[in-house]
């Protein structure tokens, strides 16, 4: 069957393209079991994982050559298999999912782009046992093609099969196949040209780039500094005064939760001391930006907003009007491309619709408008203790909690302590996202029964808890669909539990009184200050694009395209696809030519900021092929 992109209705400006999915109900499937038996352990010592893999592969490129799907299809873990491509056949973010679709898919991609030669392995293979029913061998493999000119590489996770029954003998399939570009083979990636002078641009009333980026936070300068070792020229702007602001602004304890290798950006990365097991702060992350943009000599105007967007579908250019926060200059910048950096569910606060707003005479803020508790002292709030408040929350639902040290465990986010950053960026990025909560949820599970009373007192304390034993978590779920719902306890737990701070449980907020809220069993809930940390509207780029591209020019010329016919076009973004792959980000646009958005955590940025503007690169180029969106029918 032909995919949606394919279906006359996905294609229409009032259809939500890609349709979105339930990435615990539609897409994620339990991890295979291995029958105890199949394998013997001991016997996958010294050099038997590479003799396993070595014949896996030439198994593999021997079906590619042949051009059988049966045979290909093969090669395959028959029960669950995946192959995820990240733009190096699909020029596109894929996954295909059981052996006939993921071999036709291959044969497919390899007919139009003309592999050179065949696979071969990258390093030695290693054999990895995660538990008694399952454990795999890891490999890396590499490989070129001609259509467009790209080395690549990727990984093969192959699971044991014993041919024949429970006495025949073990071969080795293809569970998961990961592929991704390594490098442009006419342009690699070249730090020397990060080197190169910054363009003077304050003075200039016009000014053309190949690709205009609006965000200067962590996302809008990974991506101009990928794009600059790319030979790619970029012009970025923000409306904060210089760079960092969007870190430096934020409340005064602001602390990272995750380790500092975790956050590194590409090229350049933070100071021997504030590695772990230090957490970074808000100002030592702004000041680290502002040393990257400087560092690079990236091309930045501060103080600026986007007065106007016009995109030309027929000259494939943008034409943006930018102006100063004080409305002292004005400039038309005018680009191929066009990068929305401005953050995903970060920007734009939610507030619940709550009755009688008026009644209330205490302070009433969102937590993205919170710096201290000295300064809600001083706007009249009682009960102030050493910097302290006492303090109530009001609980909706369950929280997913889990701790700080199963995310540093060395098969978590640890691994970035143990290992090269590209390495381990490699291990944790490339897998399906079907797998990924699996993966996740199984080493968190594995860790919360071992102490399964950790968070026994907060529970008695009253609050709402789910922990890492409940099979209805996902931790992809809470990053890439909800953005929330959950907390990574680095002892805020202990407060609750102790009993320091108070805790109404299973009710909401539905009005205010004059002197607090109304609760949703009648209740009533008196506070000299309500802080509102109730997440963020904006985690679809298409809610603050209107306001990011300007306001719509008087006259049009027709066939281009202003801010509300732009916005109507871009793909819908967070969220995942039938696939599992994240919708709307780092990737093409079904039906807005040379629109990008680029956001998600540190991680993802400086992972999915190198596919991105090797892409961009590509097209620049003139060498980017369509991207593939079907889902092929074997034959």
């Amino acid at each position: 069957m032909s995919s949606d992109a394919a279906n006359s209705e996905t294609t229409r400006i009032d259809v939500e393209y890609p349709r979105k999915a339930d990435l615990r109900k539609d897409v994620s499937r339990p991890l295979p079991n291995i029958p105890p038996g199949t394998i013997d352990p001991a016997s996958m010592t010294g050099g038997a994982p590479n003799i396993q893999a070595k014949a896996a592969l030439d198994a593999f490129n021997a079906a590619l050559a042949s051009k059988n799907v049966e045979e290909l299809a093969n090669c395959f873990y028959t029960e669950q298999s995946y192959w995820r491509d990240i733009v190096a056949l699909t020029s596109h973010l894929r996954t295909f999912t059981t052996p006939r679709v993921v071999a036709a898919a291959l044969l497919k991609m390899i007919a139009l782009r003309n592999i050179v030669d065949k696979a071969e392995l990258a390093g030695d293979a290693h054999f990895a046992i995660m538990s008694p029913v399952m454990m795999f061998i890891d490999c890396g493999i590499s490989f070129r093609i001609s259509s467009p000119a790209l080395e690549n590489a990727g990984k093969m996770i192959l699971l044991p099969v014993k041919a024949g029954g429970v006495e025949g003998s073990v071969c080795w399939k293809i569970w998961i196949l990961s592929t991704w570009v390594e490098n442009l083979v006419n342009q690699p990636e070249d730090e020397t040209l990060l080197l190169a002078p910054s363009s003077q641009l304050y003075d200039a009333e016009t000014i053309a780039t190949d690709v205009l980026i609006v965000g200067a936070g962590s996302s809008g300068i990974m991506t101009a500094a990928r794009l600059k070792a790319l030979g790619v020229e970029s012009v970025v702007l923000d409306r904060n005064a210089q760079v960092g602001d969007n870190w430096a602004n934020r409340y005064d304890s602001l602390r990272f939760h995750v380790p500092t290798s975790n956050c590194e950006m590409p090229y350049a990365y933070f100071k021997k001391e504030l590695q772990s097991p230090h957490g970074l702060t808000k100002d030592e992350v702004a000041d680290h930006l502002q040393q990257y943009a400087k560092n690079f000599h990236l091309n930045i105007i501060s103080l600026a907003i986007v007065q106007s967007t016009v995109y030309s579908p027929s000259k494939k250019k943008w034409t943006v009007t930018v102006k100063s926060v004080d409305g002292s200059w004005i400039k038309t910048i005018t680009s191929k491309h066009f990068v929305q950096a401005t953050g995903l569910g970060s920007g734009k606060p939610y507030l619940p619709p709550m009755k009688y707003k008026h009644l209330y005479k205490g302070q009433s803020i969102h937590s993205a408008q919170y710096r201290n508790t000295q300064v809600l002292s001083e706007q009249g709030v009682k009960d102030c203790y050493k910097a302290g408040l006492q303090t109530t929350m009001v609980v909706r639902s369950p929280t997913y909690i889990f701790p700080y040290d199963y995310v540093i465990d060395p098969h978590s986010l640890g691994a970035y302590d143990l290992m090269p950053l590209n390495v381990a960026d490699k291990l944790l990025n490339t897998f399906p996202s079907s797998l990924d909560g699996q993966f996740s949820h199984a080493l968190f599970a594995h860790l919360a029964s071992k102490e399964p009373d950790r968070y026994l007192a907060l529970s008695q304390a009253g609050f709402p808890v789910l922990d890492s034993r409940d099979p209805s978590v996902n931790i992809q779920h809470h990053l890439l669909e909800r953005g929330g719902g959950h907390y990574l306890d680095v002892g805020g737990t202990d407060l609750i539990a102790e009993g320091k701070v108070a805790v109404r449980a299973h009710v909401e907020p539905v009005g205010y009184t004059d002197t607090g809220l109304r609760l949703s069993d009648g209740s009533v809930l008196d506070a000299d200050a309500v802080i509102w940390c109730t997440g963020f509207a904006d985690i679809d780029a298409r809610m603050t694009a209107m306001e990011l591209l300007g306001a719509e020019e008087a006259s049009i010329r027709e066939g281009d395209l202003g801010p509300a016919d732009i916005v109507m076009r871009l793909d819908a973004s967070w969220g995942v696809d039938a696939e599992g792959e994240v919708r709307g980000v780092w990737k093409r646009h079904l039906r807005m030519d040379n629109y990008w958005v680029m956001g998600g955590n540190m991680q993802q940025q400086r992972w999915w900021s190198r596919p991105m503007a090797q892409q961009i690169k590509l097209a620049l180029d003139g060498s980017l092929p369509p991207a593939y969106r079907d889902i092929p029918v074997p034959t």
